[in-house]
């Protein structure tokens, strides 16, 4: 983590390259106090080049992939690149965005250009300093590697830095030809590997301070319950214990030890408020969400006359589909450490939403910006469920009130508890095919809550609901997308690919059917809706070929093929699939992927294991997760009622990577969506078998057979 020491050791004297709205520009601390400077990159006397990234890293390897676009810029030794995060300030944002937040799959897109120019900038102002005090023209000067060179002259770029800095910061600077990129496109070693394997790493559970407590809330049964009376006597008695109080979500209990919390807290008795969710059990919440089909929502796309066409079309097919609320299941469960004085506030935090962390602590604690620091920490895990800060809310309430450094810990059970799940969701689909099969007319609409507003901003039509279906490429002369708003207590989230996750499912399932109705076959049939769209049917007919579409799987019994945008990239799975019918067991032995994210891929080798890995995370949802509910609430509380894909079942993911001209997309998250409709397909054409309900477990599967 970097400090207010750390920043000033690393510029030298103070100085440092700042990004100001107005674009880059060079402040000394002790000459313009009016404005302060906050480092993208330094450059030490023993040469190690000092980065601070924007955006937090997870597991997927942000801090290497973005730290090696400067440093191929700059012409420097990998080995000697020191990545740190950046505090969260708004000198940091990602001005795509207009947050400083890691999400959307834009880490690398987003900060592309300006971690280029920024690498490039430092290269000529090094070069230029070194032409200055050697008096050598700078186009005969020669930098690589972290040193400038001429004849018999050689200096390190640590020992030219200082007086590099002294300089202007050039207006333009010539960038790389890719033929000239010494990492870029190649990769790298990753930059935290070393810290991670020697259990040198910090998350955001092992940070500790002087004087700390531990601290965990009780929460309510249901969602949308609020304390109402609480007995804490015999809390009050257990070893350890300091302090309980109610806070925004529920009651803290705050001690010496995290033991001593614990026990604490299972010795409350609290009376909550009723709930509209009191007796929902999973069969209620299933009714609930088909009976919101029947209501009418807002329309989000109408092409055409799709509702005349279906009554009057003769090769017709309808299904209607309910899909679970997900828990996002990080390895990490929420923990975060927070010092709350008069006068200043210290977060450690494992966040993908600094800016948000800032924000919150400004309105809990009242104190201006400049008295807040937020350190990231490393992520266990994040899949958007860390971009949500309640945690760090509750944190700074509880260390306001006890006036002391506050870890605030979730247990498992306590995380699945506080909510933010993946939205459930209820979609009803009609399609018509006309006389010589091909699809003519597509009725969508979807019953959800809106994840965009919990997030805080609300619309007509939630982005999240309706994406992958209402921006689709296929090509369909009549198409209704229709978006119902589900309003219920239970916090929903952004989940990894998002609102993707559910229709690309959906959709895709659904085009299936179409193409057996017609007799047509599914990869056939896509490419005809994607005639006009080049990148879309490259996938598609490379995830084919490479799978052997037409001949008998390699693996398994049955092949099923998916297609889907998001995120800025194209993506098609086949997967191999073989069903034991007696069990109704499903066996997954084989995904072949073929992404398409542009022209360049920064660090193949991390494409690939983002890749896998989201393969690996929409298989396990798409088999085996859900979260429940009883009428006393959600049940699915650990890994023995929420099971996730173990390390035998994973498929082998073949990855293939598809160059194309066009705007460079994201690879963390568009890799997920086509899989679980892959496997419903492979189900589909080998067994006869359409899934309309997920996870695709053998008992429902032996429903079905």
């Amino acid at each position: 983590m970097i400090t207010r020491r750390d920043l000033l050791k690393l510029s030298g004297l103070g100085l440092g390259i700042a990004l100001l709205p107005d674009g880059f520009m060079l402040v000394k601390a002790s000459e313009n106090p009016q404005i302060k400077p906050h480092l993208w990159a330094s450059i030490t006397k023993d040469n190690y080049l000092v980065l601070l990234i924007n955006k937090s890293e997870m597991g997927q390897g942000v801090y290497t992939g973005l730290s090696m676009i400067v440093a191929d810029e700059l012409d420097f030794p990998w080995g000697r690149v020191i990545v740190k995060p950046a505090p969260a300030k708004d000198t940091y944002i990602d001005k795509k965005m207009g947050s400083q937040l890691t999400g959307g799959s834009t880490s690398i897109r987003n900060m592309y250009e300006f971690l280029r120019l920024l690498g490039a900038s430092m290269k000529e102002m090094i070069l230029e300093s070194a032409s200055r005090e050697w008096k050598v023209p700078k186009e005969k000067l020669q930098a690589q590697m972290g040193y400038v060179s001429y004849t018999n002259k050689k200096a390190s770029y640590g020992e030219l830095w200082e007086k590099a800095l002294k300089l202007p910061i050039p207006t333009k600077v010539r960038l790389k030809d890719p033929s000239e990129f010494l990492y870029i496109g190649k990769g790298v070693p990753r930059i935290d590997t070393e810290e991670k394997v020697e259990g040198k790493a910090i998350f955001g559970i092992d940070v500790r301070r002087k004087d700390m407590v531990y601290a965990v809330v009780e929460r309510p049964p249901y969602f949308g319950a609020k304390p109402q009376s609480v007995d804490d006597s015999q809390a009050r008695q257990m070893k350890d214990v300091l302090d309980v109080f109610t806070i925004s979500s529920g009651v803290a209990v705050c001690a010496k030890t995290v033991e001593g919390a614990l026990k604490g807290r299972e010795k409350l008795r609290v009376a909550w408020t009723k709930s509209p969710l009191e007796g929902f059990d999973d069969e209620r919440l299933s009714q609930y969400y088909l009976d919101m089909l029947k209501k009418k929502g807002v329309v989000a796309r109408k092409d055409g006359d799709p509702i005349l066409v279906l009554e009057k079309a003769k090769r017709k097919t309808s299904a209607v589909y309910l899909l679970p609320y997900l828990y996002h299941a990080t390895m990490e469960p929420m923990a975060c450490v927070v010092d709350v004085k008069e006068d200043r506030c210290i977060i450690y935090a494992p966040v993908q939403a600094q800016t948000w962390t800032l924000q919150t602590a400004k309105r809990i604690t009242g104190l201006p910006e400049d008295k807040i620091e937020v350190y990231t920490t490393y992520l266990g895990g994040g899949f958007g469920r860390k971009s949500n800060v309640e945690f760090v809310k509750e944190a700074l309430e509880i260390s306001k009130r006890i006036k002391k450094p506050v870890k605030l810990i979730y247990t498992r059970e306590d995380d699945v508890k506080s909510g933010w799940y993946r939205p459930m969701n209820a979609t009803h689909l009609e399609g018509a095919l006309d006389e010589k099969g091909r699809v003519i007319a597509i009725y969508h609409k979807i019953a959800v809550p809106a994840v965009f507003e919990w997030a805080g901003r609300p619309s007509q039509v939630d982005k999240a609901a309706v994406e992958g279906i209402e921006n689709m490429f296929y090509e369909i002369p009549h198409v209704h997308v229709e978006f119902v708003k589900v309003d219920l207590p239970i916090p929903v989230w952004f989940w990894r690919s998002v609102g993707s996750t559910h229709n690309a499912f959906t959709l895709e399932t659904f085009i299936d059917r179409l193409a057996k109705i017609g007799n047509r076959d599914p990869v056939e049939l896509r490419l005809e809706l994607l005639k006009n769209h080049e990148r879309a049917q490259k996938v598609i007919q490379v995830a084919a070929e490479k799978a052997g579409w037409g001949k008998r799987p390699k693996h398994g019994d049955a092949m099923g093929l998916a297609y889907h945008y998001s995120f800025g990239s194209h993506v098609a799975q086949v997967a191999e699939v073989s069903l034991d019918k007696n069990s109704g067991q499903i066996r997954v032995h084989r995904v072949v992927c073929a992404i398409d994210i542009g022209p360049l891929v920064v660090h193949p080798n991390l494409l690939i294991s983002q890749v896998e890995s989201a393969v690996v995370m929409g298989l396990s949802a798409a088999t085996k997760e859900k979260v429940s509910f009883s009428k006393n609430g959600p049940i699915s509380l650990n890994f023995d009622t929420y099971p996730l894909l173990t390390m035998s079942e994973a498929p082998h993911v073949e990855v293939h990577i598809v160059r194309s001209e066009g705007p460079m997309g994201g690879v963390g998250e568009p890799a997920l969506p086509p899989v679980a409709p892959a496997v419903a397909n492979a189900l589909l054409w080998g067994y006869g078998i359409q899934i309309n309900n997920l996870p695709m477990t053998p008992e429902s599967i032996r429903s079905l057979l």
